[in-house]
């Protein structure tokens, strides 16, 4: 995976020219819907609210299945966060003519795209808790539209978009695994309990 990474990082000038010389009509009405799908701000809502829905209708794999791909969103964004600030690379804007640019713990924060490697894991996330086949053929286009969407508005490499793709499928299968084993001897999920005047929400383990 990392020298596929190089080999798309040794194009990254030319597909940033290309990219820059398209004018696609409607490109960025695309583009400005795409972005907010890889943001936690979009996805947290939407997963809490799978996740709470499985509680009120009792249906407890729906609950544990939106916590186990909020597991794996979350993980996949603090691992690109880190990768971020160790890394340090400048983005397009900040180097038009230097993609090879990196200045660890600079505060640049290029490399890897954080909207795709979200969208990717939520994709990687959602496929794997799904069994209907047409899933993966809805799930990853989308989360491919949110890192084109990064590269349209100039704000990451090419490099940096395969990057965050692959981070976030990897990390949140990994993720998912590590909680499907911890399962077997320990369940994890979200309660609901009503008071007179409220109404809260926790994690709760059981043994």
């Amino acid at each position: 995976m990392a020298a596929g990474i190089a080999v798309v990082g040794l194009a990254d000038h030319a597909l940033r020219d290309q990219a820059l010389k398209e004018g696609v009509p409607g490109a960025q009405h695309v583009a400005d819907v795409a972005r907010p799908l890889g943001t936690p701000s979009v996805l947290g809502p939407a997963l809490l609210l799978g996740a709470v829905s499985g509680l009120v209708f009792q249906r407890p794999g729906l609950t544990h299945a939106s916590v186990r791909i909020a597991a794996g969103v979350a993980t996949s964004a603090a691992a690109c966060g880190i990768l971020k600030v160790t890394l340090g690379r400048l983005r397009p804007g900040e180097a038009p003519g230097d993609p090879d640019d990196f200045l660890p713990f600079s505060g640049h924060d290029s490399f890897p795209s954080g909207h795709t490697t979200v969208a990717f894991a939520a994709a990687a996330g959602i496929d794997r808790e799904t069994t209907s086949a047409w899933v993966p053929w809805v799930v990853y286009p989308i989360a491919s539209l949110v890192g084109w969407s990064r590269i349209h508005d100039d704000q990451h490499w090419t490099s940096d978009v395969v990057a965050g793709a692959v981070l976030g499928i990897w990390t949140s299968n990994q993720t998912q695994a590590f909680i499907r084993r911890h399962e077997a001897t320990h369940r994890l999920g979200l309660f609901m309990s009503q008071g007179r005047h409220s109404t809260s929400f926790g994690l709760r383990e059981t043994f």
